[in-house]
């Protein structure tokens, strides 16, 4: 029979009634099943979030060989970003929403052995879509004792029987009148699948929530700003770095109750430390995007280096690392304070021991949203490196390792009025010729609602990497290269933010009081225009540099997956390709045309013959981006075609044979 639950702690002296007793700090399950090779039992494969797969019989000597094993044609016109899980001789996979979920048989080339479809309606549906910030994804199932753990986007939380498909239990988790959804992150800790929330744009305000993996029901939940009982804040939250050193830091950094629509939403990926029992996790945009709205309207306090000083907005586009059976809050870091860019940083900390200053640390790595580098000591949260941009950055000069701030060009803040923006900088700021040249040009070409934006200039801000240096997909991490390798974008926007009121519920239009002004425009590191639209980058953590880039003439910002054959393995977006290209020096080894978009981490397994073999999702929505019929062949977008297919590649029998 399914059990509803629905049941939280709400603050932390309540705690000791709702953790379940003896409760073991890591999943036994979890930890066996990550020593056996070619098992994937979460998004990014281990705890420590990297990506990386130990099987080595597929390698730069013979991927060339890469031969096309089996296909399964999946029946979703839509993007897949959720990776296949692969336990005993069986690949789970769950599709966007509907929230379909395939076990398929290893052992006969994909044979389905069960479907589960959700228990939800039409309507349903359609009311999850409508709050859904980027369309009906989501991005992973969880394994452990015999079960998968799965998140509706309308925030059903939901237990399957591995074996057999049947529902155990479903817990409601999220509430779309304030806007929130789920898109699918999770992991699964001891007795407790933990999962955070999304829906920032709306309003939503960020929280991870705890569920019992034997009921379904909540064990605690805790926000991400907001009083210190709510966030989790008690004596052992020892943050490095003294803003943060304050009484209710969650609360006090937000002007009046703006924290309870702050956005700060945890929608990325999570990671675990055994040794420290502590997971690791940071937080999307600042909400509303127009900062007037969280601080002394049209005032900044930044310090002589431009640190900011007031109205820090803590925990938004924030990295927080919480005790894995309480919840509590051990420290946080606020990477972009008072975060008016959009710049929300729910992305993968792969956690790494390095050798760094002449001593082995424990630590936490971070390519940001912003465009930073960072490297934190886990246990901490100080800083250890000197953190670096690795893609162009103009809104930021640098970050003080003294105080831990962010370093601001007041240049690039955004401010609602003109005539609060002129106290601080003249950057930006329209002459009235200017303006007049500017709605003359837009009467002759634009729209009568253009020209009335341009008369409001004046605000526009124009700043790089614009709308992020990269986003969600999963970074990986090789121990062999010691290299971190992500996905980037070279894209810079101009954004005015503006007035407005919002209610509950709330609309994307309504809540967000910000508008893009133009198209957006593409630089390489130095700043200069270029036509490369991303990047693969491959990043040293200890001597802060780009060992290799490839630079991608189209959008390819797609999750990454390292192997021991000293291999990278990425989807090609951008010109409907799967690559295996050189670790070590970034060459293209070996390409497969498959003729649509990616949106998934590839993964790789042991098949039942003992041949390692490697899988990835091809997919696309495509409903708003057709290609034209005379469309030339290398035309932007020429490949992402509707339709979804899992492909299963391997090495030529021979040639495995003899590896």
């Amino acid at each position: 029979m399914t059990k509803r639950r629905n049941r939280w702690c709400a603050s932390a002296s309540a705690l000791a009634m709702c953790v379940v007793a003896g409760s073991a700090l890591a999943n036994e399950d979890v930890l066996r099943l990550q020593e056996e090779e070619g098992v994937v039992v979460m998004p990014s494969i281990t705890y420590n979030g990297w990506n990386y797969s130990p099987l080595d019989q597929i390698n730069t000597d013979n991927v060339d060989d890469l031969v096309m094993k089996w296909t399964v044609q999946l029946g979703i016109t839509d993007e897949f970003e959720a990776p296949p899980l692969i336990v005993n001789d069986t690949m789970y996979i769950i599709t966007p929403e509907p929230n379909h979920v395939y076990a398929l048989d290893l052992t006969d080339n994909g044979k389905i052995l069960w479907e589960y479809r959700p228990p939800f309606s039409d309507e349903e549906l359609s009311a999850a879509l409508e709050v859904a910030c980027c369309g009906s994804q989501t991005r992973g199932l969880n394994y452990a004792e015999g079960k998968l753990f799965m998140q509706t986007l309308g925030g059903k939380v939901i237990a399957l029987d591995a074996e057999t498909g049947e529902e155990l239990w479903l817990t409601e988790a999220a509430d779309q009148i304030y806007g929130e959804t789920m898109v699918g992150n999770g992991i699964v800790i001891g007795d407790l699948y933990i999962a955070g929330n999304a829906g920032g744009e709306y309003g939503a305000r960020g929280a991870v929530t705890a569920f019992d993996i034997n009921t379904g029901d909540i064990q605690w939940k805790y926000y991400n700003m907001g009083p210190n009982n709510e966030v989790g804040i008690t004596d052992r939250f020892q943050p490095f770095y003294a803003d943060d050193q304050i009484e209710n830091p969650a609360l006090a950094s937000w002007k009046g109750d703006s924290w309870k629509r702050g956005g700060g939403t945890s929608w990325g990926y999570f990671t675990y430390d055994p040794d420290l029992n502590m997971f690791y996790y940071s937080t999307g945009n600042c909400g509303p995007w127009n900062p007037d709205y969280r601080r002394e309207w049209g005032q900044v306090d930044l310090d002589d280096a431009g640190g900011l000083e007031t109205y820090r907005n803590n925990y938004c586009a924030s990295q927080l690392a919480r005790d894995a059976t309480t919840g509590e809050l051990i420290w946080a870091y606020n990477i972009t304070p008072q975060d008016q860019w959009d710049l929300d940083e729910p992305l993968i900390t792969p956690l790494v021991d390095l050798e760094m200053n002449g001593e082995t640390r424990k630590v936490a790595l971070k390519a940001a949203r912003n465009g930073y580098f960072y490297v934190w000591d886990r246990e901490t949260g100080e800083i250890v490196n000197d953190p670096w941009p690795f893609q162009y950055v103009d809104f930021m000069t640098g970050v003080d390792k003294e105080t831990g701030r962010a370093l601001y060009d007041i240049g690039k803040m955004m401010f609602t009025n003109e005539e609060d923006r002129r106290q601080y900088t003249q950057a930006g700021v329209l002459s009235e010729e200017e303006i007049a040249l500017q709605e003359e040009e837009a009467a002759l070409y634009g729209t009568e609602e253009e020209a009335e934006q341009v008369a409001r200039g004046g605000t526009d801000v124009s700043w790089c990497p614009g709308i992020a240096a990269r986003n969600w997909e999963n970074d990986a991490y090789s121990p062999q290269t010691g290299l971190l390798y992500t996905a980037t974008q070279t894209e810079c926007r101009t954004m005015r933010v503006t007035e407005g009121e919002f209610t509950v519920p709330q609309t994307a239009e309504g809540y967000r009081l910000r508008e893009y002004v133009g198209e957006p425009y593409n630089v390489d590191v130095n700043g200069n225009p270029t036509e490369h639209k991303s990047e693969l980058q491959a990043n040293d953590p200890v001597s802060g540099e780009t060992v290799w880039r490839i630079e991608w003439m189209e959008s390819n910002r797609t999750p990454i997956l390292a192997t021991a054959g000293n291999l990278v393995f990425q989807g090609g977006e951008d010109a409907g390709t799967f690559r295996a290209i050189d670790a070590t020096n970034g060459d293209i080894l070996w390409e497969f045309r498959t003729g649509t978009g990616f949106g998934v981490t590839p993964v790789t397994y042991i098949s039942p013959e003992g041949e390692q073999h490697v899988a990835i999702i091809g997919s696309n929505r495509g409903a708003d981006e057709k290609v034209e019929a005379n469309a030339e062949p290398d035309a932007a977008n020429r490949y992402k075609r509707q339709g979804s297919t899992l492909y299963v590649f391997g090495l030529q029998r021979d040639m495995a044979s003899a590896n």
